[in-house]
């Protein structure tokens, strides 16, 4: 969806770009105070706006938003949430859609939308990352500061 961004909607989205972990619209709103933004609309009204273009994403089970980290999403996309550290991946989970797809045939129902969430720790947080990398096994989630190329 090609649509104009607004001044706010800049604002958030590089609030959410800065941000090392998913955030809550509060948290936006909490960040943007200094700005002169006060009211919690304004910034539900730009997250909306940001996901519906696909510049962020919405994790259901933490009622928190995250940029975008520019993956192609059309072939499947499955949220890693770190459980420890709370940062998020984005794992390319290619066919992912055609197993949902068939299986709601199956069954006769329509999907209108899907959001795949898994929870565990991430090798960082497990210690399977190499010291001078901490994040070097991840796929650059927000918040990725680990500085080798990020292979998107």
């Amino acid at each position: 969806m090609a649509g104009r961004r607004s001044a706010t909607d800049e604002t958030v989205l590089t609030v959410l770009r800065e941000a090392e972990t998913p955030m809550s619209a509060y948290q936006v709103l909490d960040r943007l105070r200094p700005q002169g933004i006060q009211s919690p609309p304004i910034v539900y009204r730009a997250l909306e706006r940001l996901q519906k273009s696909g510049q962020i994403h919405r994790l259901e089970a933490l009622n928190a938003y995250f940029a975008c980290c520019g993956r192609d999403h059309t072939k499947g996309t499955v949220f890693a949430i770190c459980t420890t550290c709370r940062r998020v991946e984005e794992w390319s989970a290619e066919g992912i859609d055609a197993l949902i797809g068939a299986e709601a045939e199956r069954a006769g129902f329509s999907v209108t939308g899907r959001t795949i969430e898994v929870r565990g720790e991430c090798a960082a947080c497990r210690g399977l990352a190499k010291d001078d990398e901490p994040h070097a096994l991840h796929s650059h989630g927000p918040g990725c500061e680990c500085g080798h190329e990020k292979e998107h």
